[in-house]
């Protein structure tokens, strides 16, 4: 099990050098907050002396980037552009795929690959059983999309499908991302290659078995 991120931050300052804590603290807009504070504790626990006026516009200048993190969850679906806000290339932050990848792939790949997708950032938390919860939803959402789309009119599964791709990439957002993960938690954007070339190889063939399926 994890320990709570400012715990386990703790204790990583612990191993770092001088340096190092230090190099986080100056260049703090690419570092989590709290591995900032962490960085000053463990100095400050070294004997080092900041001054309150630095100590000042540190303290201001994490709480800007706290505020703009707040900013993520004002707006939903592909096209915003506030879920940067919380990526950081702080090596000790939760490496993920961010928001907007997760919407992408839910809409043209389907509820269950965008939530497969979704639980692996969950369990970056040690969120196990959410992270199954959230596979457990794509797999339900699948199967009555399919149930509903076998009985759809023929000719309209693309217009379903699109249709239930944005209404599931909104069900993980809200539902899961929102209340398992928080728009204003902070972590490294994940590649996302590995899925991509998945997706589009899976999607292939589904096409090439339609296309070659005989005709009644």
């Amino acid at each position: 099990m994890l320990l709570p991120i400012e715990s386990r931050l703790k204790y990583i300052a612990t191993t770092r050098t001088n340096e190092e804590l230090i190099e986080r603290i100056e260049n703090r807009q690419n570092y989590m907050p709290e591995t900032v504070e962490a960085s000053i504790a463990e100095l400050q626990s070294r004997g080092h002396e900041f001054p309150d006026e630095e100590l000042k516009v540190i303290s201001e200048d994490l709480q800007a980037m706290r505020e703009n993190a707040a900013l993520a969850g004002n707006s939903q679906g592909f096209f915003n552009k506030e879920y940067k806000n919380v990526i950081v290339e702080d090596p000790d932050a939760p490496l993920m795929y961010s928001r907007r990848v997760i919407y992408f792939f839910s809409v043209f790949f389907g509820a269950l690959f965008g939530s497969i997708m979704l639980a692996m950032n969950i369990g970056k938390l040690g969120k196990r059983t959410e992270a199954l919860y959230t596979v457990l939803f794509g797999i339900a959402f699948t199967i009555i999309q399919i149930f509903i789309g076998m009985r759809a009119a023929p000719g309209s599964s693309t217009s379903y499908g699109i249709l239930f791709g944005f209404a599931a990439a909104y069900c993980l957002d809200f539902f899961f991302w929102k209340r398992v993960i928080g728009y204003s938690t902070f972590y490294r954007k994940r590649q996302v290659w590995v899925p991509l070339i998945i997706g589009i190889v899976l999607a292939s063939l589904i096409i090439a078995s339609i296309i070659m399926a005989p005709q009644p």
